[in-house]
């Protein structure tokens, strides 16, 4: 397909299998006018690399295709025809052991970021890479040795799940993107994104996406770094135009159903087609000085994989999950048509790549350089290999060596496997009583457990620190933080402790409730002692507007704040209900005291919060230590309601003015009813049933809150309802009390 009867330069074709599907070539036969016969191994000098022309770096990405898909590989008898990464490998060097991530996210994290997931913060899916990591694209533009490159990423980018946020690859880093953010839910009907503007198109994805990269390509003049990632072959299984495969295929459901391996490879052969078309598309000089790479994201996935256990497949810490094709050939690959069994990870490109590039650096995260080996047999040695990974089928991580492999999952239960003489992990070879087998385990476990124990770094001291991000994306606040305040009151110091992290689609907050302030400082100490408690809050990373809203209640909790302290609004107490400050929880019942006000006497610090009974710190009201009230700049981000929308300090822009937001309740005119459990006097706000909503009395809505920018938010008030008075979405069952 591609043919030009040149070797291929730096064009580092990664056909990262990303996503969730398997893809694979079953024809091994060639083109022999395209790739003249070797007689002898070619050496550095036959093939000189001209170090004053930076390389062109082509990375294409396939969507879960595993080794039981791949023609470079013997893992399965029944393969796809893929004769353009046949010749890719012909021409250059096909690695037997690259390692990935179960997952298409996961992988892709690891790859843009040179980070383990316990470092990216993408551990599972769905996924949402926050802005704090410099990705790839940004590293080769920072870096004045590589800061000429342009870098362009088309196709799937599956890295900003639950965002709305059209131009997430651009805010990123990425120069140019032009692709589908999700996964497809038709190859004919899609949503193309071009830095951040959509548009509905029905060409071929694959096609479209090739197309899109052939016309950058052909603009550019300096440099570049192109990432092509195809959804194929992930799903949904589908027919292919008629040219660019040449599998008898029918439109009936059934049989789609019935021959899934027969479509799902017609995927990876037009796809196999359309990096031909690419590859034709560059001219002589432009190919000749570009690498290509090509590596699968994932394994296979259960429904079309071949010879691993069905269990064993995409989403699996096995080896038909994690073990994926990877081809590099071009400028710069001396090695032709050689295997390397070097123990690598998809971690590692980000720092190949740009060395690749000619950066200065071949250790950069947890990313190590592999560039040598396109030169050199054996001038790395990786004694062993890391993988991990989060879902609700399987957690935990795992490490190979040359000859074991070993899993460990989160219940703690540990698998070895012999892959030297059981590739397809049929023999658990746990527990046993060898001992030089004892003896292996040691060293591989304790290497796994070095690098997994990086999630305890160590945290960021956020005492009295006033927050300035303004992201409603709650997996760009995943860390840990912690903090030394003091009990004012008491004379005792505290310490904060919060984690933040995400689990499947929820970002999951594990805090002992103490806040990153000093606190019990108001006119009354505290009627209870604050105490350090273990709370877990989980808030969903995509929230929507329910069809109604839910009243705020006594067995909710409202918030979460970004200090670790919760928001519970309400007090149990009602006029005529007991003393009146205690007892009233039944939600229906009228005139329930509002904490707030200063005649209530309820005694709350100078940040509008006390403790609970059980010793738990909560806000009553603003937390006004988490932001500057006073300030003319618009509010970060200082929270999380409990139905996943972000809480914003006052301040917002107003057509270029910034103001306090101005909530649209009122006090009611003249007096309260008198008798009758009724309290009579005049409205004046000691109850919550004072104040009335009037719909565009102020810019906020009947919760709190107002879509700015596309982005939903509730916002600080400083007067009632002061965070917010209902929830807009539905919230999470783990705010309840």
């Amino acid at each position: 397909m591609m043919h030009k009867n040149v070797m291929f330069n730096l064009i580092v074709v990664l056909a990262l299998l990303t996503g969730c599907g398997g893809g694979g070539s079953d024809d091994n036969e060639t083109d022999e006018s395209i790739i003249p016969p070797v007689t002898q191994e070619p050496t550095v000098e036959d093939t000189p690399i001209e170090e004053a022309q930076s390389p062109n770096v082509l990375f294409i990405i396939s969507d879960d295709q595993g080794l039981d898909a791949s023609a470079q590989y013997t893992v399965s008898n029944d393969l796809p025809n893929t004769s353009t990464i046949n010749i890719l490998a012909q021409q250059g060097l096909t690695f037997d052991n690259m390692w990935v991530t179960p997952a298409c996210s996961t992988t892709r994290a690891t790859i843009i970021t040179g980070k383990f997931g316990v470092n990216n913060g993408v551990e599972s899916l769905p996924a949402n890479l926050s802005s704090e990591h410099e990705i790839l694209q940004k590293y080769l533009k920072q870096n004045e040795a590589t800061q000429d490159y342009q870098s362009a990423v088309f196709g799937k980018w599956h890295l900003a799940t639950g965002s709305d946020s059209e131009t997430h690859p651009n805010e990123l880093g990425v120069d140019y993107y032009a692709g589908n953010l999700g996964n497809l839910s038709d190859y004919y009907d899609w949503s193309l994104t071009i830095n951040g503007v959509s548009e509905n198109v029905t060409d071929y994805h694959t096609s479209k996406i090739t197309d899109l990269a052939v016309s950058w390509i052909s603009e550019q003049t300096a440099p570049w770094f192109a990432w092509v990632a195809y959804s194929a072959p992930h799903s949904p299984l589908h027919i292919p135009p008629a040219s660019l495969h040449e599998r008898t295929l029918s439109s009936s459901a059934a049989d789609i159903v019935t021959h899934k391996r027969e479509y799902y490879f017609a995927a990876i052969e037009a796809m196999d087609a359309e990096i031909g078309r690419l590859l034709d598309a560059l001219d002589e000089d432009t190919l000749e000085n570009t690498i290509i790479i090509f590596i699968g994201d994932n394994g296979t996935p259960t429904g079309v994989i071949d010879s691993f256990s069905s269990s064993h497949a995409k989403g699996s810490l096995y080896q038909g999950g994690v073990a994926v094709p990877f081809v590099v050939s071009g400028k710069g690959v001396t090695r032709i048509n050689e295997r390397d069994a070097t123990l690598l990870t998809a971690t590692d490109l980000f720092a190949t790549i740009i060395d690749i590039a000619g950066g200065n650096e071949t250790k950069i995260h947890d990313s190590q350089s592999f560039k040598t080996l396109f030169s050199e047999e054996a001038s790395l040695d990786n004694d062993y290999v890391y993988t991990a990974y989060k879902s609700d089928k399987v957690t935990g991580w795992a490490v190979r060596s040359a000859k074991y492999k070993l899993i460990e999952f989160s219940d703690g239960r540990q698998e070895l496997y012999s892959l030297e003489n059981d590739f397809l992990e049929a023999e658990n070879l746990l527990p046993t009583n060898d001992s030089d087998l004892l003896e292996q385990l040691g060293h591989i476990e304790n290497y796994g457990t070095l690098i997994h124990g990086q999630e305890t770094l160590s945290p960021i001291d956020i005492t009295n620190a006033i927050l300035e991000n303004k992201s409603q994306n709650c997996v760009d606040y995943i860390e840990q933080f912690t903090s030394t305040v003091n009990d004012v009151h008491n004379g005792t110091v505290f310490y904060g402790d919060l984690v933040i992290s995400q689990v499947g689609d929820k970002c999951v907050f594990q805090t002992n409730a103490i806040p990153n302030h000093d606190f019990n400082d108001g006119g009354n100490a505290f009627p209870n002692n604050v105490s350090a408690q273990n709370d877990l809050f989980e808030i969903t990373i995509s929230p929507e507007l329910a069809d109604q809203t839910t009243d705020i209640s006594l067995s909710v909790d409202n918030a979460i704040m970004l200090n670790g302290v919760k928001v519970d609004l309400l007090a149990a107490g009602c006029y005529g209900i007991g003393n009146g400050k205690v007892g009233c929880h039944d939600m229906n019942q009228p005139w329930r005291y509002d904490p707030m006000h200063k005649a209530n006497g309820f005694s709350v610090d100078s940040h509008n919060a006390h403790a609970q009974a059980d010793g738990t710190y909560h806000y009553h009201g603003s937390p006004l230590a988490l932001f500057e009230d006073d300030s003319d700049q618009i509010s970060p981000v200082v929270g999380f309601a409990a139905d996943g929308y972000p809480i914003f300090g006052g301040n917002f822009d107003d057509a270029g003015t910034v103001r306090k937001a101005i909530s649209s309740y009122r006090l009611k005119a003249g007096e309260r009813p008198s008798g009758e459990g009724n309290p009579g006097g005049i409205y004046d706000g000691s109850y919550r049933d004072d104040y009335e909503f009037v719909e565009g009395l102020g810019d906020l809505d009947e919760c709190n809150g107002m879509n700015k920018n596309g982005v939903y938010g509730y916002y600080i008030t400083s007067d009632f309802p002061y965070v917010l008075a209902c929830f807009s979405g539905t919230p999470d069952s783990s705010f309840t009390k």
